[in-house]
């Protein structure tokens, strides 16, 4: 009985491995750990990777109030490049496992280029990928936490803004408990998320929490962030901070940060 336990054990930890791989066609799949960390894990293969390729794992989704996977659409072939004109690619591949709930996990997928990460995209599990006859460096073992840290160091970045919005927009889709409070300060404009973000600026230690910080102001609705962007870049003793500041002032294009431009060219 033991000796039958033990198979079985080990075919449903098979099973479970298993469920957390893609189905992939034109790729090369390679398999890595997320060891020590998945942040420096993914960022040994970003070092070394000059072509173009992409990078991915798997973590489980958040679910809506009525404990359903959040699912942003379903399709049997999810293509990761585009096709160039004239071209043709394969269409077929193996037939996959029938559709019948959404799935409780997505893949985070990272594509890199002359060693940097270029753009973040997710999509649900059940997804066949397509990555378009390049590398897909697939790492083992991530973890939820590990996936939001990683994926935090990409927001409020100035340089990198289209990462960052891609970069929230994955962690929003995460079921771990670390993803919940960071969209929530980027996302609602209430009193005790000002309250939040302030706290943030002026007492966290961290410089990129305060970069993330400054970033939040500047998706709050309406502009309402504006006022207390220019009162950063004014007074705040963080050069950091204040670089932030302006930077997401410069791509407001509101009226009061183009006064603010005029008084400081004066």
């Amino acid at each position: 009985m033991r000796t039958a336990a033990f198979v079985i054990g080990g075919v449903f930890a098979a099973g479970a491995a298993f469920a957390q791989q893609p189905s992939a066609v034109n790729a090369r799949v390679v398999t890595r750990a997320a060891q020590p960390n998945l942040g420096q894990a993914i960022g040994s293969i970003v070092k070394d990777q000059a072509d173009p390729a992409w990078v991915g794992y798997a973590v489980p989704v958040v679910v809506d109030a009525s404990g359903n996977p959040k699912d942003e659409g379903w399709s049997e072939r999810c293509r990761l490049e585009q096709i160039p004109a004239g071209v043709d690619t394969p269409t077929s591949g193996p037939a996959g496992p029938v559709r019948l709930e959404p799935s409780s996990t997505i893949m985070v997928l990272l594509r890199v280029q002359n060693h940097e990460v270029q753009k973040i995209r997710t999509f649900s599990l059940d997804c066949q990928i397509d990555a378009g006859g390049l590398p897909l460096f697939w790492m083992s073992g991530s973890g939820g936490a590990d996936s939001v840290a990683f994926l935090k160091t990409f927001i409020g970045d100035g340089t990198r803004r289209g990462l960052s919005e891609q970069a929230l927009g994955a962690i929003a889709r995460h079921k771990d408990p670390a993803a919940t409070t960071l969209f929530w300060i980027a996302q609602r404009a209430e009193p005790r998320a000002l309250a939040t973000i302030g706290d943030a600026i002026e007492r966290d230690p961290d410089i990129s929490v305060k970069r993330q910080a400054v970033f939040a102001l500047s998706r709050l609705p309406g502009g309402e962030g504006v006022p207390l962007l220019i009162t950063l870049a004014r007074s705040n003793p963080h050069p950091e901070v204040r670089k932030q500041a302006m930077f997401w002032l410069g791509q407001s294009k509101d009226p009061r940060a183009l006064s603010f431009f005029e008084e400081v060219l004066r």
